[in-house]
C-alpha cells in the first residue's frame, strides 16, 4: 500500500508529513526546507511557480502573485468584497456570486489556485519519498463550513490526490499530542495561524481524543496583524512626507513584507527599526520610510484583534461546561501564537495552566494529519476520534424559520431525525430546505441545499407525518433523507455544498492542470536548451578571441555569423525543437573548428557547415 501523507494547507505556508516506523517525519520540499509558501506566482510569459519562487516575485509583482488563497476557498464574492482590497491580485466575480482569481489574462478558481499548491506538496513528497503519492489527509480550520470543506476536497483531487479524511486543525494538533501521551488529560488547543484562529477543548488519553467544545474566527490571523502594522505605517510615511500611499498596491505589498518581518521581530526583542529606502517618490524626488516599532506600540496596535481571540476561548470554554482550573495544558499552535502578548493573555485566561510549547507550532497540525493517515493506513495504532459539530444544522419550517435538528456540538457520526408535517391542505409535496447555522431566521444561515418530498396523500394540514433524517458520517457529509410515514414513500439528499466543484468540472480543472504541467515541462526544455546555447556561444566567442590568429578569414565570417544567429534565436525565444537544433549545429562547428586548428600544422581540413535557417 502506498504511503498516505498528512498535509496542512495553511494560508501563509504548506506542511506535510509521513509516518515511518511509529515516528513522524516532516517531509522536506525540493528548495530543501520544511515549509512551502501558500504562493502561487506566474510570470509575464505565464509560467507558473509555486513557493518560495513565487513568493520571491511578490514585491516585483504583485498583481500576478496569489497568496493566502485558503481566506477565499469555498466563499462567494459577496463574501470576500472587504477582503479584495487588502490584495494585490484581482478578484471577480465569474457568474452565480463564485470567485475567480483573474492573473494574466486568465481566470482561476480558489480550488484550482489551492491545487497548484498541493500538487506542489505532492510533488516534494514523491521526489522525497521516491514513490508516488495519491492518497492525504488535509487539515482546514475547525470553523470552516461545509462549503469551504468541500471546496479543499475538490482542490485535493484536482491535484490528483484521494482525499481520505478532512480533518479539523486543532483535533490534528491534539492526536500529533496523544502519540506520545502517557496519560489522560484535558487540553486546549490554540491555534492562531496566518488567516484563521480556533480553540478546541478535548480529553484525550493514549487511545482516544474527545472533542469537548470548539470555537474561532475564519476571519483573525496573522494576516490581519500583518494589516494593521501596514496601516500604521502607511499612516507614519504620512505624517512625515504628506503622502498617502495606501492605495498603491506594490507599496503596500513592501510595507507588508516590512511588517511581517517586524512582527517576528518584536517576539524576541522589544524593539525594531523599519527601514525602506525609496518607498515612492513625487516631484522633489525620492522618499524613504524609516521608524522605531517598539513591542508597546506594536501590542497597542494589535490588542483589540488578540481580544478576539481570547473572547472566542471564553465562548469554548461555556460551552464544554469547564473552568480554567480544569485545563491540563494548553497547547500553542499556529505562527502567530508566538507573539508574547498572545501568550500573555492566554496565562491571564488559563490562570496557572502551563502552556506548551514543546510542539513546532509551525508543523503540529502537519504531524497529526499524519498520525491520522497513519491510522487510516495501519501503521499507527488507532485513537478513537470523537470530533463534534461546528455549526447546527436544520431545516426551514413555516414562517421561513430554522429548526435546528443537530445542534453545534454534536458529537460525530450522528443521526437525528425530527417529525414535520404539511402547512396548508391537501399539499401533496414538501420542500426540505437543507441550512447551516445558528440563526433563527432561515435567510441568516448558509443553505446547504433542497430536495422535495411527493406523492404525500391529499390530508389536512398538520395530519401528514413526514420523518425527516439528518446523517453526518465521520469525513462531515451530510446525507438528508425525508419519509411519508403513511405511503413509505421516501426522498434523500447526499449534501454537496453550492460552491462544491461537480465531478466534470473537477475532471475539467485536473486535465487543465496536466496540460498546463505538460506545457511547464516543454517550457522547462526550452528553458535548459537556452541556458545550453548560451553557454555553447560563450565557449564558441572565447574559442573565436583565442583562435583568432589561427582561422582564416571566412571561418572568422562564418564564426561571427553563428554567434549573431544564435543570440538572435535567444532574443526571439525560439522554441524547443529550434533551439535544439542549434545546439546540435553549434556543437559540430566549434568540433570541426577545434579540429582545424589543433591539425593546422598537418595540412587545412576545410569546415563547410550549413546551420539552421
Amino acid at each position: 500500500m502506498s504511503k498516505i501523507i498528512g498535509i496542512d494547507l495553511g494560508t501563509t505556508n504548506s506542511v506535510s508529513c509521513y509516518i515511518e516506523q511509529g515516528e513522524p517525519r516532516i517531509i522536506i520540499n525540493e528548495e530543501g526546507a520544511r515549509l512551502t509558501p501558500s504562493t502561487v506566482g506566474f510570470s509575464k510569459d505565464g509560467d507558473r511557480f509555486v513557493g518560495d519562487i513565487a513568493k520571491r516575485q511578490l514585491l516585483m509583482y504583485p498583481e500576478n502573485t496569489i497568496h493566502s488563497i485558503k481566506r477565499f476557498i469555498g466563499r462567494q464574492f459577496s463574501e470576500v468584497r472587504s477582503d479584495t482590497s487588502k490584495v494585490a491580485f484581482k478578484i471577480v466575480d465569474i457568474g452565480d456570486d463564485t470567485i475567480g482569481i483573474e492573473v494574466g489574462g486568465k481566470t482561476y478558481t480558489p480550488q484550482q489556485v489551492s491545487a497548484f499548491i498541493l500538487q506542489k506538496v505532492k510533488k516534494s513528497a514523491e521526489d522525497f519519498l521516491g514513490e508516488p503519492i495519491d492518497k492525504a489527509v488535509i487539515t482546514v480550520p475547525a470553523y470552516f463550513s461545509d462549503r469551504q470543506r468541500q471546496a479543499t476536497k475538490d482542490a485535493g483531487r484536482i491535484a490528483g490526490l484521494d482525499v481520505l479524511r478532512i480533518i479539523n486543525e486543532p483535533t490534528a494538533a491534539a492526536l500529533a499530542y496523544t502519540i506520545r501521551r502517557k496519560s489522560a488529560a484535558t487540553i486546549a488547543v490554540f491555534d492562531f495561524g496566518g488567516g484563521t484562529f480556533d480553540i478546541s477543548i478535548l480529553d484525550v488519553d493514549t487511545d482516544v481524543a474527545e472533542v469537548k467544545a470548539t470555537a474561532g474566527n475564519n476571519h483573525l490571523g496573522g494576516n490581519d496583524i500583518d494589516n494593521r502594522l501596514v496601516d500604521w505605517l502607511a499612516s507614519e510615511f504620512k505624517k512625515a512626507n504628506g503622502l498617502d500611499v495606501s492605495g498603491d498596491r506594490m507599496v503596500r505589498q513592501r510595507l507588508l513584507e516590512a511588517a511581517e518581518k517586524a512582527k517576528m521581530d518584536l517576539s524576541t526583542s522589544l524593539e525594531t527599526e523599519i527601514h525602506l529606502p525609496f518607498l515612492t517618490a513625487d516631484e522633489s524626488g525620492p522618499k524613504h520610510l524609516q521608524t522605531v516599532l517598539t513591542r508597546a506600540t506594536f501590542e497597542f496596535l494589535v490588542e483589540d484583534l488578540l481580544r478576539k481571540a481570547i473572547d472566542e476561548c471564553e465562548k469554548a470554554l461555556i460551552e464544554s461546561k469547564l473552568e480554567t482550573t480544569e485545563i491540563d495544558e494548553v497547547i500553542m499552535v499556529g505562527g502567530s501564537s508566538r507573539i508574547p502578548k498572545i501568550q500573555e493573555m492566554v496565562k491571564a485566561l488559563f490562570v496557572g495552566v502551563p502552556l506548551n510549547k514543546s510542539f513546532n507550532p509551525d508543523e503540529v497540525v502537519a504531524v497529526g494529519a499524519a498520525v491520522q493517515a497513519g491510522m487510516l493506513g495501519g501503521t499507527v495504532k488507532d485513537v478513537t476520534l470523537l470530533d463534534v459539530t461546528n455549526f447546527s444544522l436544520g431545516i426551514e419550517i413555516e414562517g421561513r424559520r430554522s429548526a435546528k435538528l443537530i445542534p453545534k456540538g454534536s458529537t460525530v457520526p450522528v443521526v437525528r431525525t425530527q417529525m414535520v408535517s404539511t402547512v396548508v391542505d391537501n399539499q401533496k409535496t414538501v420542500k426540505i430546505h437543507v441550512l447551516q447555522g445558528e440563526e433563527e431566521l432561515a435567510k441568516d444561515n448558509i443553505s446547504l441545499g433542497e430536495f422535495e418530498l411527493t406523492n404525500i396523500q391529499p390530508a389536512p394540514r398538520g395530519v401528514p407525518r413526514i420523518e425527516v433524517t439528518f446523517t453526518i458520517d465521520t469525513d462531515g457529509i451530510v446525507n438528508v433523507s425525508a419519509r411519508d410515514v403513511r405511503t413509505g414513500a421516501q426522498q434523500g439528499i447526499t449534501i454537496h455544498s453550492p460552491s462544491g466543484m461537480s465531478q466534470q468540472a473537477i475532471d475539467d480543472a485536473r486535465h487543465q492542470l496536466q496540460q498546463a504541467d505538460e506545457d511547464d515541462e516543454i517550457g522547462k526544455e526550452a528553458q535548459d536548451l537556452r541556458h545550453s546555447v548560451e553557454k555553447q556561444l560563450f565557449a564558441l566567442e572565447n574559442f573565436l578571441r583565442d583562435s583568432k590568429l589561427s582561422l582564416k578569414k571566412r571561418e572568422i565570417f562564418d564564426t561571427e555569423q553563428a554567434l549573431k544567429r544564435g543570440r538572435m534565436a535567444l532574443v526571439k525565444k525560439a522554441d524547443a525543437e529550434a533551439l535544439r537544433e542549434l545546439s546540435q549545429y553549434l556543437n559540430n562547428y566549434q568540433a570541426h573548428l577545434k579540429q582545424r586548428v589543433d591539425s593546422a600544422a598537418g595540412g587545412s581540413i576545410s569546415v563547410a557547415l550549413t546551420g539552421p535557417e
